[in-house]
């Protein structure tokens, strides 16, 4: 049994992969880390297409339920990385059992004419290419699928919604990174998830150095040594 434990939740199209420096600067400092794999994750981009956000909020909520039984104090802590930001909050907002939200490059919507034409388009067009860069360190191989299925971004357009109505209900204190490479879009999600909390601890840490996936770029260190003081305060 450990003292403390969190869940780290990747994001949408990656792997559990985009979190193991940050899982392993934790679990050096003691803590019970789970990096659970998001339902239609991790295998091939098929697989994404026949999955709902409610598939990837259970593996959330099954990772929460699994580290809350290896820790003592029956807390966990939540990390999410861009959509696993958005299912991080849900949980944080519907669970009494999450001690402290991080968000990494949290992903709550985007302003994008596509969006609204999925629903009608997918019956068509199947899926569109991935091929966004989203590490700027050359030296990392970032791993995620090279297709996305149109059913899968419009259930990722559908958590958006049903993360937004929730937000007032988190009351966790909380800790966003936000890097500028992000830009506009980036600094909107994280006003949303800022400024829409209930919590009575917010904190911002802005990123000058990496792309969206942060925890694997120049930043990680950082990432990691904020997010143990954050976590144990």
């Amino acid at each position: 049994m450990s003292a403390r434990a969190a869940v780290l939740v990747h994001g949408f199209s990656g792997t559990p992969a985009s979190m193991a420096p940050l899982a392993a600067a934790l679990r050096e400092r003691g803590w019970h880390v789970e990096t659970p794999v998001l339902a239609g994750h991790d295998t091939r981009w098929q697989d994404l297409r026949d999955t709902s956000w409610r598939d990837w909020y259970a593996s959330v909520d099954h990772a929460v339920e699994s580290a809350k039984q290896a820790t003592t104090a029956g807390q966990v802590a939540l990390v999410g990385l861009s959509v696993g930001g958005a299912l991080s909050l849900r949980a944080g907002a519907v669970r009494s059992d999450i001690s402290r939200i991080v968000l990494v490059n949290p992903s709550l919507g985007v302003q994008n004419p596509f969006l609204p034409l999925v629903p009608m388009l997918k019956g068509i067009l199947r899926s569109i290419p991935n091929g966004q860069s989203q590490v700027k360190d050359p030296s990392v191989e970032y791993t995620s699928y090279p297709r996305l299925p149109l059913n899968a971004i419009q259930q990722l357009s559908q958590l958006w919604r049903d993360v937004g109505g929730y937000l007032p209900s988190v009351t966790a204190p909380l800790l966003v990174f936000r890097s500028l490479a992000d830009g506009e879009q980036g600094r909107t999600s994280a006003l949303k998830a800022l400024e829409g909390v209930s919590s009575a601890s917010t904190k911002e840490i802005l990123l000058h150095r990496s792309g969206h996936v942060a925890t694997l770029d120049y930043d990680s260190a950082l990432i990691a040594a904020e997010t143990a003081t954050f976590l144990k305060s």
